[in-house]
């Protein structure tokens, strides 16, 4: 399974596939974007995390991995978001996000095949831009065949050339 790493991995292992970007996505005419041009081909970092504090944020149940992540950088910049909403799907996320009644903290790939992309606003969120492990799971010794093998292989080759942590 391709996935973020699990957190229990007592009868799990993992193969790194890739470093995957986090954006910061809300609506481009949103009042807190104005002048700020940032689009998912050429995001730039987003200027100040405390900006957010007191507008709507969408994020995903507090104990994901990504939620974890991003509650770890808000305590880095001293950020106290007030306004959450928790959703466990990426999909309302993001249409909140592009009707201008939210923010939304995104994996990048889950951002790219959204209809309506003309109207978001894609940021990255720190220096050097916040990342996402993203890994082959499967059961800790349990047989992998050629073919599983091949798959694993033909994966992280494929998902090489995304990868956000190269080189880091």
């Amino acid at each position: 399974c391709v996935m973020q790493i699990p957190g229990d991995l007592t009868e799990l292992t993992y193969e790194l596939v890739m470093q995957e970007r986090i954006f910061l996505v809300a609506h481009r005419d949103h009042p807190l974007l104005q002048g700020l041009g940032s689009a998912l081909d050429s995001p730039v970092p987003f200027p100040d995390l405390r900006l957010l504090e007191h507008e709507r944020l969408v994020m995903l149940p507090a104990d994901w991995r990504l939620s974890r992540l991003l509650y770890n950088t808000f305590s880095a910049h001293n950020v106290e978001p007030q306004n959450i909403l928790i959703t466990t799907n990426n999909t309302t996320a993001i249409n909140l996000a592009a009707e201008q009644m939210a923010f939304a903290f995104l994996q990048e790939s889950g951002i790219s095949r959204t209809p309506y992309l003309d109207r978001l606003a894609c940021f990255t969120v720190g220096d050097p831009p916040l990342a996402c492990p993203m890994a082959v799971v499967y059961k800790k010794k349990g047989f992998l065949s050629p073919a599983a093998r091949a798959f694993i292989d033909q994966t992280k080759e494929f998902y090489a050339r995304f990868d956000q942590g190269r080189g880091a």
